[in-house]
């Protein structure tokens, strides 16, 4: 038995009895894509419900589907966050692909190794996460822009102020 010395809930679903030795902490050998319908993405955005939002090499928007392989107590070590690398499967059913299904998280570790190899067509994703754009309900700024527009409204609101003009009678009582 495994000694628990955090206490509490949390630790029983972590226990070691459920982690292989080889898939442990990220150390799988990454997993290349081995046919066409297979292809790395870049994840956008998580929409929930086991949902998100990715592009693949050609900017084409797909909702990947995330398995029950990959929630639970697996989730751990196949952490999807934004801006991270999954592979995916198209599902080969539907003509025009807008749905898949995630195959395999990569780490930075793998997602290093991979980057390096030629035969993979990746470098319209990689550029996608070097783009440093904020997404504000469905709309692009360039954080240059959006620090100008700053800017500019810290200007208007310093040079803006209102002066109060009282007309003064001489028909007033002193009390």
């Amino acid at each position: 038995m495994v000694k628990n010395t955090t206490g509490g809930t949390k630790t029983k679903g972590l226990a070691r009895k459920h982690i292989n030795s080889a898939n442990s902490g990220g150390t799988a050998a990454a997993r290349l894509p081995e046919n066409e319908l297979e292809q790395i993405v870049y994840v956008n955005k998580m929409l929930g419900n086991g949902m998100c939002e990715v592009f693949n090499n050609d900017d084409i928007r797909l909702i990947a589907h995330i398995r029950n392989k990959f929630k639970g107590r697996h989730k751990r070590s196949n952490n999807i966050t934004a801006n991270s690398y999954i592979l995916i499967g198209l599902r080969d059913w539907e003509t025009p692909y807008k749905n898949c299904d995630v195959i395999f998280v990569y780490d930075d570790h793998h997602f290093n190794t991979i980057r390096n190899l030629p035969h993979l067509p990746i470098l319209n994703i990689i550029n996608r996460n070097n783009n440093y754009t904020t997404h504000h309900d469905d709309a692009l700024f360039n954080d240059d822009a959006l620090f100008n527009d700053e800017q500019q409204l810290l200007h208007n609101h310093n040079h803006n102020h209102l002066t109060l003009t009282l007309p003064i009678s001489d028909d007033y009582n002193d009390i």
